[in-house]
């Protein structure tokens, strides 16, 4: 079974579980020894996020400031790998997470922080990766914030992988706070933030809904009532201690 078929059909009403950058709450996120907490605490997958450096190697980082993570006053676009390794050694490429973790299922975020003067480097960096490890593509399902970056995705990929917008109820363009990214590009899944969750599957109810950063006993539980087919969460044990209780594991 392929990631959308995962998203459309719901196997045998089991709820997948990702976790958010990994296992944040106990290692740092985005990292090897993260993803790997994950995985190890029973998680199905891992969410995480992509970004070039300078010289265009496919690392996996949530911000472009190494500020809030490291404590380190650099931009990861602006550095170059070496020098990454040198400074934030803790920062993976893409290959290492995959080599790591193996065929798990992955949530690969795009970050392509302007709409429009973005790295398209990214797009096509993700997808040298991508064919590399043809064994890994029915688990993969990518998304991100901006709809033009997913647009050039669903170009350059010809529609291999799930596709999905996200967003959330502030932070974001006032236009883009209702899914409407998914006009731009060939969108298979919404992934609203969990908190406006509800009133997505409401306004939307054909639409596949992927929340994120379901963090709570009280939200895990609010969105199975919303029949999503997976939570992406900070907290994998949690969630699945949660849904085991619910007998959805």
């Amino acid at each position: 079974m392929n990631s959308w078929e995962l998203l459309k059909d719901k196997t045998e009403g089991k709820v997948y579980v990702l976790g958010h950058r990994g296992s944040p709450l106990r290692e740092r996120e985005n990292t090897l020894a993260s993803f790997k907490r994950a995985i190890e605490e029973g998680a199905d997958g891992v969410e995480l996020d992509v970004r070039p450096t300078l010289d265009n190697r496919l690392v996996v980082s949530h911000d472009n400031s190494l500020k809030r993570v490291y404590g380190i006053e650099r931009k990861v676009e602006d550095t170059t790998f070496e020098e990454l390794r040198r400074i934030a050694p803790e920062v993976p490429l893409l290959s290492e997470v995959f080599d790591t973790i193996g065929s798990v299922w992955y949530d690969i975020e795009v970050k392509a922080d302007k709409p429009i003067g973005y790295r398209k480097e990214v797009v096509s960096l993700l997808w040298e990766e991508l064919q590399k490890r043809e064994s890994f593509w029915p688990r993969i399902m990518i998304s991100s914030f901006n709809p033009f970056a997913m647009r050039r995705v669903s170009r350059l990929m010809k529609k291999q992988f799930p596709l999905g917008i996200i967003y959330e109820g502030e932070k974001i363009p006032a236009i883009c706070r209702k899914g409407q990214g998914r006009l731009v590009f060939h969108c298979s899944f919404l992934k609203p933030k969990w908190d406006i969750a509800k009133r997505e599957k409401e306004d939307k109810p054909s639409w596949t809904i992927c929340p994120w950063t379901v963090d709570t006993e009280e939200g895990i539980k609010a969105m199975l009532e919303l029949s999503v087919p997976l939570i992406i969460t900070n907290d994998p044990s949690l969630t699945i201690r949660t849904l085991q209780e619910e007998n959805r594991r």
